[in-house]
Order: structure tokens, then sequence, then C-alpha cells
């Protein structure tokens, strides 16, 4: 606790003398908290601190007489034998402790801390100041906190963690920076083997990459201009536009392929067969991604626009990059072979998994019907950085929790009254207002600590100097003498003491710099121990301003915090404890309120952009096919793919987030694409190649795009990372769907009559 202490103060004395902060709060060693800690002590432990002052005051007072090694060794000698077995006086053991390690510590008084305590931390509040400017705003204020801690001399058993929300924000941002870095590299490298083995033709595999890294740049330049900065959404849309970018180009380019065709006219016949399927597939990306735009959730927005951007730009690139490069490098003389991923297997297999897929439906609803929504932010950030850990364990020591909200109240009179009717909420386990700072029965405490202090008195007075000090020589020889009749661990210290003195009293100049270390410890320590002897009862108004100032504004307004009691982990007591405390005060901040806050506001623009992303493909599917029933066909699939990633998202106790919730509308803009072109074929007909060459474009471009979020996985940006795995589920079930569920239902209600005629 000690050392702990020392540390705390050390690097506050830096900090301060660094510069460069608004602020360095360290409560733990404020002069006038050191010195009025015997009153914040339960009236039991002020009991237990006072006997042990007693106790101690014996070899204090010797010890204060001549604070030298040989005074030490003698008192060492008289104790080790008369004390065996039995707790050594704090100043003695404090001393035995330091010669054991070859250095002089004294220490006056019993720490202010449980016994059974092994762990000791304290709290420093730091307020830097941000470099907006900069791609990482917070990053020097963290780079200079670290510099300052690694120049301190510090015991190697102190541990330094930094945490808070600028810690956390630049851990978030830099994990962000990271996932995007590692994903974009996996999905480059996932996306080359699919094409490799599904497309096997090097002129096409280098016509889309060639597609895809040309889009990123121009992608990246378009939201330079229209959004001009990123956040860790807004970075997904480089591996967005490489899973999605992939598809235009796949569809167009298997197509050509598949007509092998290597001049103007047969490559503009191509063209007009896919651009309008083509440029469908655009617009109802970009009404998916804009579907935010209107929306309150910023980060969403910029998100969609930059990604909507990037869907045209991606169109515009396929359809003219794509046959410029096939036209300049000549075509194989052999196509290649058709692989696993020629899918003349599917057409087999449709009607089995289309009744499999229907009769796992009512269980897939019961468990989509459980998917919850986790409001926390904390919860998209790596639980392994070293904030989050330094905030966990925070929490774990009841130190901080995310869970308590504030409220203010005008005066100390209504700040009491809204403790009470506070307090008697069930969701609720405590409330603190400003004067529940201020100890109670402190003129209890203050006349059972007088009594002690009495004791203590003369012992303020300094010792007259000794003109003949105790010879360090002689104290070894009266140790030396004492050391037969010890036993067991007594014995062993002793000896040890013994030759640690030995080497000292060999050499006078450490002898002397021991003897002023050690009485410069003690000095410090018994003028601590004096202050906490003396200090007298209290009201708020002696705390020191910055505690003052923290609690009770300029204007009056007293801060209250309310504690919940249940951990706010789900949707439910959330909202039970944020409503409860608002029907009494309806003006409360915290992150609990501002993450409750935030989730109405992420929910609605969620229920907002499905509403959008829905009117808007439905407008463009019937707009397209000319008929509602072919439009609502195509939607069956997402339907469908939405209700079985609930199902298993809940099955794998996943949870929707505040980044996540966006696989939703994107879900439906985005499983369009497969639909439409597996649609637009049913109806155009032609040749058996252009059939099975959108089949394999689909199950191309799905498995490419799948490989590309499943890319996002290994972020260390937790809401990268379930982004990634939410879509990864989706899209797996959307390219099952649209394979085989969709042909399947195209074909029932072809054979009915239901649906226009269909070209052969």
């Amino acid at each position: 606790a000690f050392a702990v202490e020392t540390a705390t103060q050390l690097l506050k004395d830096a900090f301060d003398a660094r510069g460069g902060f608004d602020q360095v709060f360290a409560p733990a060693v404020e002069p006038f908290i050191k010195a009025h800690r015997l009153y914040f002590l339960e009236p039991a432990d002020l009991t237990k601190w006072l006997q042990g002052a007693e106790f101690n005051f014996g070899v204090l007072q010797r010890l204060s007489e001549q604070p030298t090694l040989a005074a030490t060794l003698l008192i060492i000698a008289d104790m080790l034998g008369v004390q065996s077995g039995q707790p050594l006086p704090i100043t003695l053991q404090h001393a035995i402790d330091g010669l054991l390690a070859g250095q002089p510590t004294a220490q006056a008084f019993y720490p202010l801390v449980s016994p059974e305590q092994t762990d000791f931390f304290n709290l420093m509040i730091v307020n830097g100041r941000q470099s907006l400017d900069e791609p990482l705003p917070n990053e020097q204020i963290v780079r200079t906190l670290r510099s300052i801690i690694d120049q301190q001399a510090l015991p190697e058993s102190i541990e330094i963690e930094l945490t808070g929300e600028v810690v956390l924000a630049h851990e978030e941002i830099s994990a962000a920076l990271t996932g995007i870095e590692i994903a974009g590299v996996a999905s480059i490298l996932i996306l080359g083997v699919i094409l490799l083995v599904g497309i096997g033709d090097v002129r096409i595999i280098s016509a889309i990459f060639l597609v895809l890294l040309t889009g990123v740049g121009l992608t990246l330049g378009y939201a330079t201009l229209t959004i001009g900065s990123f956040n860790t959404l807004s970075m997904l849309f480089v591996v967005m536009f490489f899973g999605l970018g992939v598809d235009f180009a796949a569809h167009l380019a298997l197509r050509l392929q598949a007509d092998q065709a290597t001049n103007a006219d047969t490559m503009i016949a191509a063209i007009q067969d896919m651009a309008p399927a083509l440029a469908l597939c655009t617009v109802t990306s970009a009404i998916a991604f804009l579907s935010f735009t209107p929306t309150a959730y910023a980060g969403m927005a910029e998100l969609g626009i930059i990604s909507a951007g990037g869907m045209v730009i991606a169109l515009l690139l396929t359809l003219l990059m794509i046959p410029a490069f096939l036209t300049l490098w000549p075509p194989l003389k052999k196509p290649p072979p058709l692989t696993f991923l020629s899918v003349k297997w599917l057409p087999k297999y449709q009607t089995p998994l289309t009744l499999i897929l229907l009769a796992a439906m009512p269980g897939a609803l019961y468990l989509a019907s459980h998917l919850e929504f986790n409001y926390s932010v904390l919860s998209m950030r790596d639980a392994d950085a070293p904030g989050m850990k330094a905030l966990t364990r925070l929490q774990e020591n009841g130190q901080q929790t995310d869970y308590s909200v504030v409220l203010l109240a005008d005066t100390a009179q209504e700040a009491s009254r809204l403790k009470t009717r506070l307090a008697a909420l069930e969701s609720v386990a405590s409330v603190q207002t400003p004067a529940d700072v201020i100890p109670t029965a402190q003129t209890d405490k203050h006349h059972r600590i007088s009594a002690v202090a009495e004791l203590y008195r003369d012992l303020w007075t300094p010792p007259e100097i000794d003109e003949q000090p105790l010879a360090i020589t002689t104290a070894l020889e009266y140790l030396q003498d004492r050391i037969p009749s010890l036993k067991g661990q007594s014995l062993q210290t002793a000896q040890q003491i013994a030759t640690f003195a030995k080497t000292l009293e060999s050499d006078p100049a450490k002898l002397a710099l021991f003897d002023a270390a050690l009485a410069q410890q003690l000095g410090r320590s018994k003028q601590d121990l004096r202050n906490l002897l003396e200090a007298a009862p209290f009201t708020f108004s002696a705390l020191p301003k910055t505690l003052q100032q923290r609690l009770i504004s300029p204007q009056g307004q007293h801060l209250i915090s309310v504690q919940p009691r249940l951990a706010l982990t789900d949707k439910a007591r959330t909202d039970q404890f944020i409503n409860d405390v608002r029907t009494i005060a309806p003006m409360i901040a915290g992150r609990s309120a501002v993450e409750w806050g935030i989730g109405e506001v992420v929910v609605n623009a969620f229920q907002e952009a499905i509403f959008l992303t829905l009117v808007g493909v439905i407008i463009c599917l019937v707009l397209y096919f000319r008929n509602v029933l072919t439009a609502c066909l195509v939607l069956v699939p997402i339907a469908f793919t939405l209700i079985l990633t609930f199902a298993m998202s809940s099955f794998l106790s996943l949870t929707l987030n505040m980044a996540n919730i966006l696989v939703v509308p994107l879900i439906i803009g985005l499983g369009v694409d497969s639909g439409v072109h597996v649609t637009h074929r049913f109806f155009k007909g032609g040749a058996l190649r252009h059939q099975r060459a959108t089949r394999r474009a689909v199950l191309i471009s799905g498995l490419t795009t799948l490989g590309t979020f499943l890319s996002l996985i290994l972020s260390p940006h937790q809401g990268a990372a379930s982004i990634g795995l939410l879509l990864t589920i989706a899209i797996a079930w959307l390219l099952l769907l649209s394979l085989f569920l969709l042909p399947s239902l195209l074909s029932f209600f072809s054979q009915r009559g239901l649906l226009p005629g269909r070209a052969v």
C-alpha cells in the first residue's frame, strides 16, 4: 500500500512538472485527504488502526531517538526473541523487510487498509488536450503519458495502467486501422483463391483485380471530397468494396467468357443483356447504403454515402474496363475446364434443399425472436486491449462502473430529497450526493483519535543529538550474541540481517548514506502520522477545490450519482433502470444514459433504414420486372435470410450492436443482387451456357463477398468483427437461398401461369 502511494505521488509530481495537462488529480495523495483519512474509516477499522498505533509506539519511539542502522539492529535483537511467532510492530517489520532487501525502509504507522487485502491501487485522473487536426487525435496524450511513466524509477511490483475515454478511443481507432489492414490483405488473398478456383482464367482474374484496385482508389478520392474524413465504421468501405465490387465484374466477365466475346458486336450484345440487371443491382445496393443517410446515426450515414458512391464507381468501371481489358488481352485458345464451381450439379438439389429450408423455418422464427440488442459501445472494443483490461479491473474492484447515471440538483436540500426518492426505486442500488463525501460520526472519531494523539505528543519533539551515537560494531555484536537463542524463521532473518550489516560496517561511506536515507524516510513518515493524529473534523467547504469542483458546479449545482441494482447487460434491465430514474429526474447523464439514448437513436435509425430500403427496393423491382409477384419472389430469399441469420446469431449467443445493426438493411439491398441475376436469367432464358454462367457468377460473387466479409472477423475492433461475422452468416444463407429456393419458387409459379412468359 505504501509503495503504491509513493508511486502515485511520484507520477503526479512528474505529470505536474511536464505540463501540458489541463488537470492532474490524484485524490489518494492530496494533502488534505491524506491527513483526514482516519475519519473515512469505518468505526471497527478505526479501532484496529488505533490499537496498532499504540502497539507500535514503543518501537517507533526507540528508533526516533537514533534513526540509524545501529539502533535498528538493537531493536531487532531485543524484539525477535520476545515476539517469536507473533506479529512485529509495523515500524520494526518494515525495517526488517528493508534490510533483507538491502534498502533503508522506515514506516511510522500501519496502512489504512484491510490486512487481508493483497492488491492496492490508486486512481489518477489526467485531463489532456486532443489534437483534433491529427488523424489520431488522442495519440499525443497517450504517448506523452506513457513516456513520462517509462521515465520513472518505479519498483517492479508497481503496475501502471491507462484507461478512460481518451485511451479507449485511441485504442479503438488504432484497432480499426489495424483491422482494415488485416482484413484488406486477407480479403485480397481470399478473392484470389476463389477466383482462381472458380474462374481459372488469368485474363478475367486480372481484369477483376484491376477494377477493384482502381475502384478503391477512386472511392477514396470520392470519400475525401464528399465526407472529408473517416470514422471507425466508414473505414469498412475498403473491405466492402472488395466484397461487393467483385460482383459486377464477375457477372459481366463470366458472361463475356461464356460467349467467348472477342469483338465489339459480341461484347455490345453481352453488355446490353447484362447492363440493366447490373444497374438495378447498383441502385438497390446504393439504396441500402443510403438508407441511413436521413437518420440521426451519423457514423452509419457516412459509411452509406461512401459505399453508395463506391457501388456506382464499381458499375462504371465494370462496364468500361472489363470489355476494354479483355479486348486488349487475347482470349485463351482453349477455354478453362469447368471446376466444381461450374454449378452443373445445382438443379438436381434445388427441390430437396428447398423443402428442408421450409421445414426449418418455424424453429428459426422461434430462435430469431430471442435475438437481443446490446447498447454498450464497450462491447465493440477489444477486450484484450490494455485500456479495456484496466477498465474491467476497476469495475471488478468496484472503483468505477459504466452502469451509473448522474444528474444535477440546484441545492443541497433538493439533492437530499432526490436521493430519498431515487433510493426507494427497486432498480436502484445506491445514490450518492456531495454530502455523502463527508464522513459521519466525526466527533466520536476525533475523540478516539485524540487519545492516541496524546500518547504521541512528545514524539514530535526532535530528540537531543547524542554526541556519542551507538557504534555499528557494538550493535552488530549485540545482535550476534542473541542469534544462538533464536529459532526457525527468526534465526534465519537475524543471520541475513547480520550479514548485510557487516557489509556496511566495512564501508563507512555507504553506512552514512544508509543512515541518512533511513532518517529521512522516518521523518517523512512521522510527519504523515502526526498529520493523521492532529487532523480535526471538517465540512464540505474544507475539501480541496479540485474535489469540490467535481461535485458542485460554480453555479451551485450538486452532482448526484445513481448506481443500478443489477448490471445493465441487456435492453430490458437498461430500459427499466433508465425509465425508473427518469420518472423522478428526466435530465440524466452518464454512459448508461448516453448509450441508452444513442441506442434509441440507432434503433429508430435502423427502423427508418429498413423501411426506406424496402420501399426503394420494391419500387425498383416492380419497375424492372413490371410484375408485383416477381418482385415479391425476389424478396423471399432475403426474408428467409434475415430469419435464419437472426436464428443462428441467437443460437450462437451473438447480439446486435451499434455497428452490426447495419447488416439488416444491407441484406435487403445486397441480397437483391443475386435474386435479380437469377430472376433475370430465368426470364431471359437463352443458351444453357448463359444460364450456367449466371449461376456460376452468383455462386462465385457470393463466395467472394462471403470471403471478404469473413476477413473482417480477424479485426481486433469488435464492432467490425461482429459486422463481418453477421454478414458472413447472412451471405452464406443468401447464397443457398438464391441458388436453391428462388429458382424453385420461380419454376413453381411460372408453371402455374402466375408469372410473365419466359423466354427460351
